[in-house]
This record gives structure tokens, sequence and C-alpha cells, in this order.
């Protein structure tokens, strides 16, 4: 059953076994293990509920309705980072390229030998529930048939270059290659949570709350008993009624590493690590033009990428289609110029350089909503350097004419593989690059003592009880690697053992 505030309008007071704030990769997988048991749950999701017939092919429509502050959420310092977010049931997961990676054993192993939580997040158990969550969502390399070209280059060129690289991995039931990833899946094919773990836990009798904003988690001592919040127009905030949920066993938060900090802090949690240890992957992008048309609108939106330097170089090539309205702002020139540049874009091909950041930034409330503060650390932008190099020559291998850095400071336009090396010796402040972020992490890490972070090995806030954070958030480290995996990884691993305490 869906409980759409913005059209009940009414103010609500109802109990249940557990509620779980947030809907996205955490929120729905608990909600999927929860409801095997019988219990009574309440999801609840700030953002509006839609549906697959919803999803169309415009860019401010979609990021209007079902991103984080349509859009504009950023990250204050140096350089200002937008930063993506789903905010719509089903969360991040309906505007992401459904890419599957296993947490790699070289990331899990500081997390055991530095931070002690190999008994808490084991690598081992982690397998099983991937195991489960991959014939669950019909995870497969990308298929060739729905490549188009602007995955078939990235591979042609990865070849000729003799990288390692490989198809992504997507969660995803008959692709139709529409390249509309970013803007919902106008197929229902990407297995998001909005199609797959929500409507499961729902048949089962789990409740969705849309357009529910919680405020804080109810604590009766140290124990967690609710929540309460306003139901709202998400994209004005404009509250319509108030509404409390009250949970007989826990409250389980999975509003992300973003959103959770400020929950907690608004409900009564105090602690020196919460809101810090902010760590993600930003990135940016180069564009290739070509001869003949690359057409990056046809074939799956993300279908394949370059991890040759994802342990000594900290970052990932990968393929990225985007929309012409994202497309065409990171064009050189003005007037005509930029016109002739937006009528080539048939000919363009798109990748992008993700970093496993070193930097760590931090999340708080403030007067004017959430501040986000974040600077590349002087690594990150020599690996970044690297990476746009080397992203640059896999272009030229795979026929690009000239290459469209879209850096401040270096020629408008790379006419040759030997100009490529500009790229690596290019300017060293993060404001020249257009960045965008996203995968986030660590800001109620996990811990085995409370003066090193702010979540148990049980999952339940330190010094208390029934009040259990399950996204990532809770990660000790930046993954390097997409993270939806992970994340449902664990929080199937986190409800199970929830559960079993009642």
């Amino acid at each position: 059953m869906i409980f759409d505030g913005e059209k009940e309008r009414r103010a609500l007071d109802d109990s249940f076994d557990y509620v779980i704030v947030g809907s996205g990769a955490a929120g729905a997988t608990a909600a999927r293990v929860l409801a095997d048991t019988g219990a009574r749950i309440a999801v609840v999701e700030e953002g509006p509920v839609l549906a697959t017939a919803d999803f169309g092919d415009r860019v401010w429509p979609a990021f209007r309705r079902i991103y984080r502050q349509m859009g504009a959420q950023v990250t204050r310092g140096r350089a200002i980072i937008p930063i993506l977010q789903g905010s719509c049931l089903g969360g991040s997961t309906v505007v992401n390229s459904a890419i599957v990676w296993r947490l790699p054993a070289d990331v899990w192993q500081p997390w055991q030998t530095e931070y002690g939580l190999g008994e808490a997040l084991p690598l081992d158990l982690l397998h099983h529930y991937w195991d489960q969550i991959e014939g669950e969502l019909f995870t497969r390399p990308t298929p060739p048939e729905i490549w188009g070209e602007n995955n078939r280059l990235l591979a042609v060129a990865t070849q000729r270059l003799g990288l390692e690289g490989a198809p992504l991995r997507r969660n995803e039931r008959g692709c139709q290659g529409s390249a509309r990833c970013s803007l919902g899946c106008p197929h229902g094919a990407k297995q998001s949570m909005l199609v797959s773990y929500l409507p499961y836990a729902a048949e089962r009798g789990a409740t969705l709350f849309t357009s529910a904003r919680v405020d804080r988690v109810i604590l009766d001592g140290d124990r967690a008993v609710g929540v309460t919040g306003h139901f709202h127009r998400p994209q004005w905030q404009e509250n319509i009624a108030p509404f409390t949920l009250r949970a007989r066993q826990g409250v389980l938060v999975a509003a992300s590493a973003v959103q959770t900090p400020g929950l907690l802090a608004r409900s009564g949690v105090r602690s020196h690590h919460l809101g810090r240890h902010f760590q993600g992957h930003p990135g940016t992008s180069l564009v290739g033009v070509f001869d003949d048309e690359v057409t990056a609108w046809s074939g799956a939106t993300q279908g394949y990428e370059v991890d040759h330097y994802r342990q000594n170089g900290r970052f990932k090539i990968e393929t990225l289609a985007l929309p012409p309205e994202l497309l065409f702002p990171r064009l050189p020139g003005v007037g005509r110029a930029w016109v002739e540049k937006m009528a080539a874009s048939a000919y363009m091909a798109t990748w992008a350089v993700v970093l496993r950041a070193y930097a760590q930034g931090s999340v708080h409330d403030g007067r004017f909503g959430t501040q986000i503060r974040f600077d590349l650390a002087p690594q990150d932008v020599a690996n970044l350097r690297r990476g746009l190099r080397l992203a640059a020559e896999l272009l030229f291998a795979a026929g690009a004419r000239e290459v469209l850095p879209g850096v401040h400071g270096l020629p408008e336009s790379l006419a040759n593989v030997d100009q490529a090396r500009l790229l690596e010796t290019g300017p060293d402040d993060p404001a020249c690059y257009s960045l965008a972020m996203t995968h986030l992490f660590g800001t109620a890490r996990m811990s085995l003592r409370p003066a090193e972070g702010v979540v148990g090995p049980d999952f339940a806030v330190h010094g208390t009880r029934a009040f259990y954070v399950i996204d990532s958030s809770l990660f000790p480290t930046n993954l390097g690697v997409n993270p939806q995996h992970t994340i449902m990884a664990i929080a199937m691993h986190a409800a199970r053992r929830i559960a079993a305490l009642h």
C-alpha cells in the first residue's frame, strides 16, 4: 500500500513493528527482508511516488520531480561540486545506471585490519547476499547488442591500448538501450527499488509513505520508539500535515550519507564524528568528436568501463551517455561556434573519469538547509589529471579527430594524442574542472568504540537501543566502485540481524 502524503493531505498517527526512513537501496532492501518475517513495516520516503509511465525524455521535468533540490544540491569549497541524488520512491536507484560492483577485497581489508569490523561486516557473508541479490534483480554484463557506439568505442580503445576493461554488470531485465537511466527508465527494465524490492515488500503488507519528511526520531530514554515529521510538497518544502509513526521493535535509518547525519543530530545524537568523514566519488568527463556518428543517446547509458588503474591510480573510466541538455553546457565556444558544436553532438562520445578521492568533508544542518563542505586533496587532483590524460588517449585510440577537455586553462580542443599530455600537466586548482559527485559515504561511520564513530557493530547508534543506521553513512572508507551492491548487501545483513533479535 502507498500512502501519498501530497494527495491524502491529513495528519496521521499509526504504529508499526519497524519504521524505515528512506526507500533507496538500503531502505528498500531492509523492507524486502523484514517483510518476509510477517512484521508490520512502514517505509518513509521524503520524495514523491512516480510510475514508469511518468518518466520522460526531458531533463528539467525529471530534475524538478525526482532529484534532490531539483539537481541543485552542491558541496561548498574551492570548487562548487553538484551532488546528484534521487529524491523519490526508490531513491537514487531510480536515476542511477544500475551498475553492480561487489565490494573488492582490497577495499574491505582495511575495514577488517584498521577498523576491526571484519566480524560485523563479514565479506564471505556479503558474497552470499550478493548471490541472492544478483539472482533476484537479473544482474548481467551489458550485452553487446545494446552497447551502442559510445560503449563499443571504449571497448575498442581499451583493447587497442592493452588495458583492463569490461562491460559493466547491471541490474536490468530487458534493457532497450534508450540511454535514459538518469531520467528514470521509461521501460521499467532497470531493476530499481521502485520496480523490485519495494513492490515485493508492499505485496507482503508494508506501507510506503511518500512525500513524507521525517524531522526526528523519537527516543524514550535511550530507545527509539518512532519518528515524527510532515507530509509535504517536496518541490517546495511546503508542509501539509504532521505525522507520527511509532515503532515497536526499531527504527532503521537509511536516509543517505547526506541526510542521515542531520536526522541523527536533530534526534539528539551527539558524536564528534557525526557529519564528518564525508567521502565520495567526484569526477568529470571528456568529449571526443568522431567522423562517424556515435549517437550516444542510443545504447546503454553506461555499459563499459576501464578499471585498469582502480587500485594504483584510484580512478575508473566509464562511458556516460548524457542527455543533450546536459551535454550542451559542456561544449566550448559561444554564439555560432557553440551552436556548431551542438549541431555535431551526434558525432560525440562522452567518457567520465571517476575518482576514489582521498579527501574528506563534512555534512551539517545549517540555517539554509544542509551544508556540505568538500575540497579535493592535492593527490586527488593529480589522479584526476592522470585519469583525464588516459581518457583522452582512449578517445584518440578509438578514432576521435578531436577531444574537448572542458578544463579552464587548457585549449578548447585537443587535436592529437600528443596533446593529451596537457591534461596530466594541467591546472592543480579544482575550480578549473567541471566536477560532479555521486556515491557518498562515511558521515555516521561504524566503529567498535563510541569515541571512534557513531554506529556500533550491531548497527545501533552508540548508546541507544532499537535506533539503527543501515546506509552508506556507516561505511568507514571510500569504496572506489559503484556502491549500490555493497549498500544492499550490508542492509540485508543488518536487517536479518535486527530481525533475529525479535
